[in-house]
């Protein structure tokens, strides 16, 4: 059977596969029908592999890893419809990445300055991005009723590879998501208004209220705002998937990295047999640690003066090791001097000793006047 592009997405859809995923394989699909100038419901009457291969030389000079998904969604399609590769053709289009990654580790300093610019609403995204290592697709598709006080839950549904799982907020991400959800009514009714909004439904209980280009968009326009500086692809150089990358490389240095593992659902723990963590347990030990995500919030500076501060308690405690050591000699010195004092001045040696140590000791006073 040959499946047409709206019956693949339906298909999909039974699959239970996320929206933003059905989007995005729509989007690829309809760039490579625009590409053969076919109408996307008529592209399964052009699937003939020559016509594959001549999309991917258009490739050739940009992106790797772009090229990489947008190839693998297309030759699913292909698969999927029955066509089969040769042996050079299947090199060609599973041809694997070599590049570098072309971004730049996302610094503190950045994201409070973009915090600085954004309104209620990006703070409050930015904040849960840095909170809970969630993917971008994820946080556009969660919802009031996945969130219970410090806890938020990650559907499988909405989740990449449908690992869904339990993810916690900051006392930071709290407090501006209290704000954020002061403001949501009056920024849904704005949304409602603008032209390209008119579907948004009155009850619509996404948290963020936002599709997944809307908050791509706040991102970008951050961050261009406050560096700006792009890669060989024209794309900025921290992207929202940066904020994810943030959470696990600050994240590992006050919590056990099984932790973080388990709260990013990174397969790797998910498959580990003897490597279990209660929920209990992951909350309270990222509670202990969350201070290494906080922006804004005045606690941050345990986290970024901890090595500081560990160095200036060495310092002084040399200094004082060092002080009592001296005070140590002095006093047997005084001890040696009270010794000399009290000894019988009845035989000549203890008489001349003790003569030289008065002189020793009016000289000393004399040069301290």
């Amino acid at each position: 059977m040959v499946y047409s592009v709206p019956q693949y997405l339906n298909m999909l859809r039974l699959a239970k596969r996320s929206p933003a995923t059905i989007l995005e394989y729509r989007n690829e699909l309809g760039y490579f029908a625009k590409f053969l100038k076919v109408p996307l419901d008529e592209l399964h009457k052009h699937l003939l592999p020559e016509n594959l291969i001549n999309y991917a030389a258009t490739r050739i000079g940009k992106s790797e890893a772009g090229t990489t998904v947008r190839m693998g969604i297309i030759s699913r399609y292909y698969k999927i419809n029955g066509v089969k590769f040769d042996e050079m053709e299947l090199n060609i289009l599973k041809a694997r990445s070599t590049e570098d990654q072309d971004d730049k580790p996302l610094e503190l300093e950045t994201l409070q300055k973009m915090m600085d610019l954004g309104d209620i609403h990006a703070k409050a995204i930015i904040s849960f991005l840095i909170s809970t290592g969630v993917r971008a697709g994820e946080l556009t598709q969660i919802k009031l009723s996945d969130i219970s006080e410090d806890t938020v839950k990650i559907r499988n549904e909405i989740a990449k590879g449908k690992r869904g799982g339990t993810v916690y907020l900051t006392a930071e991400t709290q407090e501006y998501l209290a704000l954020w959800m002061k403001d949501r009514d009056r920024y849904r009714t704005i949304a409602a208004a603008r032209t390209y909004s008119k579907n948004l439904p009155e009850k619509d209980q996404r948290l963020f209220l936002c599709s997944y280009s809307t908050l791509r968009g706040i991102w970008s326009r951050l961050y261009d705002a406050v560096d700006g500086e792009t890669g060989k692809y024209g794309r900025g150089k921290n992207t929202i998937h940066s904020a994810r990358k943030y959470f696990r490389t600050h994240a590992v240095k006050t919590m056990p990295l099984d932790v973080v593992e388990k709260i990013m659902r990174h397969s790797g723990y998910l498959t580990r047999s003897y490597v279990r963590i209660s929920d209990d347990e992951t909350r309270r030990m990222f509670h202990e640690g969350e201070h290494v995500l906080y922006i804004t919030r005045r606690d941050q500076r345990l986290a970024q003066n901890t090595l500081e501060i560990l160095q200036r308690e060495n310092k002084e405690l040399t200094e004082k090791v060092a002080a009592l050591s001296d005070l140590e000699r002095r006093q047997a010195a005084v001890e040696k001097e009270l010794q000399m004092m009290r000894s019988p001045r009845n035989d000549q040696d203890t008489r001349l000793a003790f003569a030289q140590w008065l002189k020793e000791r009016e000289e000393a006073v004399a040069e301290q006047k």
